[in-house]
């Protein structure tokens, strides 16, 4: 399709739109077809241009774009082969004039079934402008339809049926029953061509009569051999009476005859009659039944066609956030390497038992990496860091110091908080005059759901958070273990068993991982992504949730180690644990067995935490604010999950720009608000949001770069 009349066309659509919203999907609609020419149902872009110029000169209530979906399935009716459509000049001209202004579709007296009743189109329309003619006849279609489909096999000429359809459109408007008035038409259209229906009550009697016919015919045939008899036994009868006698029976014989001849007539033309009847009807039903499979059909490929574009939107989004969390960490790694107070404290590993502690944390978040990002980092480090080698050579005897303190025997008493001779009610109210402390003195924030959630780790119910990218349920974990005062190991998701259970080394060692001395010594353990992890790996928590005051596991060392009283398990994940969604297509289904195991406890953004992150910036909570509420109503528009969508960790991110200097304004509003985004999902943020600023609003420069920003890269001026 040529690009100027379909850019003319959609310019012509967003002018209307600049008057009334509901030509927003009209919009979507043409830059579809823009976008792919093959999904012009209409074939040409003639026809859709005239048609899009109807739709607009029309002034209709409908929504345009619903306007367009009927008219692809008029269209498919109309025109059913295309341009290789029998006569195609003259269909598509019908096609058009059905959409006139004021025609037959915007008076709602389009009827499928009455087109296909017309070989004649021309005198379908005129037949059609004549209904258009009579009172309120568009909400008596149904009947008047009814009538049509019931009456079309009764009528050779067409001009006859078109005549008669006008006259029942009359009579079943001003009839008070339409029904009954509909079926009285149908019944005389039937008999006026010769049709009448014939009851088993009739053919019964027909059939009796038949017999009696025959009956008749036996007894004639015995009076005549009585009279045979009789005469040849009375010579003395005269030739008269004789041959009255005979006239007599000849002509009750052949009345017989004919009659039964008339009877046997009749049945064969109604058993033919309704042969012919049930033969169209099985037609009819037939093509509308194919019709209606071809018409699913294109709806199916293009819900699936939708559904295949939001996976591909949502694929591209996640990947990009995984490659830009593995950059900043593996930037971590490498300033983590190049630090100087690091390299000397290495030189004293013998001398402190706290600094082989911190080198085997050090250790243990780096193995958390995936394989093709460890690789990189190495090769950054033999870039960057020329004396690591003394790091290197101190690592078995780090190991070896990691063996002997996960030989140490354990302390098992318990937490205070977990300590269950206490009641709940005390120790809850103490740890919550702990979190009052914390806030007053250090103005922490909590989310609004961080009591149901350290409730659940003091009653060892192993909470699984269920929540969106950057919502803070990480941070929401380092603030349980910091409260309670226990140890947190962060051990990402579960990819493989030996990163619960270790594994026993070349040299016939043990590696202890970081699972190990949780249960054996307490401690928290966060499982993040868990949803997005090895789930036949994870199965192995089964081994390890049982809080009976005796449990143990027996590790490949060995060692059966019993579980400490302030072992803890947090998981957390973006789905519900039942497996892949549209927001999140690669996640796995958690085994129905682990899942009962936990508790999940939904987290979501929370407002007043962003409210706090940004109190000394009210004016971008604000615009903030209003972007995440244009992002939800583009979710309900569209049924599926926003992309791009504002964060608490989006919210830190600014402040941190802010304090700092490092970004302006507009650079801001470039990299956290608009890029990744297309251009029409821009056009329905903006438009959203601009309701708000109609009115003066302390965020109005923010929406006024925001507005600008978008408009130059709608109008090609400004580089994504």
């Amino acid at each position: 399709m040529a690009k100027g009349k379909i850019d003319s066309m959609i310019q012509a659509v967003k002018s209307a739109l600049n008057l009334d919203d509901k030509y927003t999907q009209l919009s979507i609609y043409l830059n579809e077809i823009k976008r792919d020419p093959d999904k012009n149902v209409f074939g040409s872009e003639e026809v859709l241009t005239e048609l899009v110029e109807k739709v607009l000169a029309s002034k209709t209530e409908k929504e345009p774009v619903a306007v367009m979906n009927e008219a692809e399935s008029i269209y498919r009716t109309v025109v059913p082969l295309g341009e290789d459509t029998r006569d195609y000049g003259l269909a598509k001209a019908v096609f058009l004039k059905i959409f006139e202004k004021d025609g037959i579709y915007f008076s709602g007296l389009f009827s499928r079934k009455i087109y296909l009743a017309f070989k004649d189109k021309q005198l379908y329309l005129e037949t059609m402008c004549a209904l258009a003619d009579i009172p309120s006849v568009a909400r008596r279609l149904a009947h008047i339809e009814d009538y049509a489909i019931g009456a079309r096999q009764f009528f050779l000429d067409e001009k006859s049926f078109s005549s008669a359809l006008i006259n029942a459109a009359f009579r079943i408007s001003s009839a008070e029953d339409k029904a009954a008035e509909t079926e009285k038409l149908i019944v005389s259209a039937a008999r006026a061509a010769g049709v009448y229906d014939i009851s088993e009550e009739t053919l019964g009697r027909t059939e009796m009569l038949l017999r009696e016919a025959q009956d008749r015919l036996d007894g004639a045939r015995h009076t005549l051999d009585l009279t045979d008899t009789r005469l040849s036994n009375f010579v003395s009868f005269t030739e008269n009476s004789e041959k009255a006698l005979k006239n007599m029976t000849m002509e009750e014989t052949e009345k017989l005859r004919r009659e039964a001849k008339g009877a046997e007539l009749e049945l064969r033309r109604a058993y033919d009659a309704f042969l012919n009847e049930e033969h169209d009807s099985i037609i009819f039903e037939k093509d509308n039944l194919v019709r209606e499979v071809v018409e699913s059909a294109d709806s199916k490929i293009r819900e699936l066609k939708m559904v295949a574009a939001t996976i591909k939107d949502n694929t591209a989004a996640e990947l990009f956030r995984i490659n830009t969390e593995a950059n900043k960490a593996i930037d971590r790694a490498s300033a983590m390497l190049n630090n100087g107070e690091l390299k000397n404290i290495i030189t004293q590993v013998q001398k402190s038992d706290e600094l082989v502690e911190r080198i085997i944390r050090v250790d243990e978040f780096s193995r958390n990496f995936d394989t093709e990002k460890s690789k990189q980092a190495e090769e950054a480090q033999e870039v960057t860091v020329v004396p690591a080698v003394s790091a290197v050579a101190a690592v078995p005897s780090l190991i070896r110091q990691n063996e002997l303190r996960c030989q140490e025997p354990a302390d098992m008493t318990p937490n205070l908080y977990f300590d269950e001779s206490y009641s709940f009610k005390d120790r809850f109210a103490r740890l919550m005059e702990q979190k009052k402390h914390d806030i007053d003195e250090n103005g922490a924030l909590y989310h609004e759901h961080f009591d149901d959630i350290i409730t659940a780790v003091i009653e060892d119910s192993n909470p699984y958070l269920i929540g969106p990218s950057g919502c803070g349920k990480t941070y929401l974990v380092g603030q349980i273990a910091a409260l309670l005062g226990i140890e947190y190991l962060d051990i990402g998701y579960i990819n493989e068993e030996y990163d619960l259970l270790g594994f026993q080394t070349a040299d016939g060692g043990y590696n202890y991982p970081a699972f190990y001395r949780a249960y054996k010594y307490g401690g928290i353990v966060f499982c993040d992504e868990f949803d997005n992890g090895n789930i036949r790996a994870a199965v192995k928590l089964n081994s390890f949730m049982s809080n009976g005051k005796n449990a143990s596991y027996c590790f490949p060392n060995g060692e059966r180690v019993q579980r400490h009283p302030n072992f803890r398990i947090i998981a957390a994940g973006n789905t519900s644990g039942s497996g892949a969604d549209r927001n999140y297509n690669t996640r796995e289904k958690i085994e129905e067995s682990l899942q009962q195991r936990f508790t999940a406890i939904y987290v979501d953004y929370d407002n007043r935490l962003e409210k706090a992150i940004l109190h000394n910036y009210p004016e971008w909570f604000e615009f903030a604010e209003q972007f995440r509420a244009a992002t939800t109503a583009w979710s309900k528009e569209n049924q599926i999950a926003a992309p791009g969508i504002f964060t608490t960790r989006d919210a830190t991110s600014i402040k941190k720009y802010l304090d700092h200097g490092s970004y302006d304004a507009v650079s801001i509003m470039r990299y956290e608000f608009i890029e990744t985004k297309d251009n029409e999902y821009l056009a329905f943020l903006e438009r959203e949001m601009s309701r708000f600023y109609s009115a003066p609003r302390q965020s109005g420069q923010l929406f006024n770069i925001f507005h600008d920003e978008v408009t130059g890269i709608r109008n090609g001026e400004a580089r994504r």
